[in-house]
């Protein structure tokens, strides 16, 4: 597993298009210790990644974003960034994402509506846990 980027806190990339789902989604993090970075595509995500780079613990990708495919971001990222972790995250239910060939099946996946304990549960579990974290870490 990856250290976490930042000096402090884990980093994490969210890319949905929908800004509501967004900023819940952002804030939902933001509250639970991480920080976040937002996109609302997979145009604005690269040059993040870039910006970063790299520097970025977790990217949480929705599979419906309008554009390049959700599914080229991941394979993007997996290659230069091996070290970022890919949260799906769609209203598509897992089995027919994974049957077409839309996510790598490593990764875990979530399907909307995602409760914020959800979110944050699954992308803490991709993160080391700390030598000084709480025994509920």
């Amino acid at each position: 597993m990856t250290k976490p980027s930042s000096g402090s806190l884990p980093v994490v990339l969210i890319v949905e298009d929908d800004a509501d789902v967004r900023d819940v989604m952002s804030y939902s993090l933001e509250r639970r210790g991480f920080e976040v970075l937002s996109a609302a595509g997979t145009d604005a995500a690269t040059d993040i990644c870039k910006q970063r780079a790299g520097k970025i613990d977790v990217l949480i990708a929705d599979l419906s974003l309008p554009g390049d495919t959700t599914g080229g971001l991941a394979r993007w990222v997996s290659t230069v960034y091996p070290r970022m972790k890919i949260v799906y995250v769609s209203g598509i239910p897992r089995h027919v994402a994974l049957s077409s060939g839309i996510v790598q099946g490593g990764a875990p996946y979530l399907e909307k509506p995602v409760s914020p304990d959800v979110l944050a549960s699954t992308v803490q579990s991709l993160l080391p846990r700390p030598v000084d974290a709480p025994d509920d870490w």
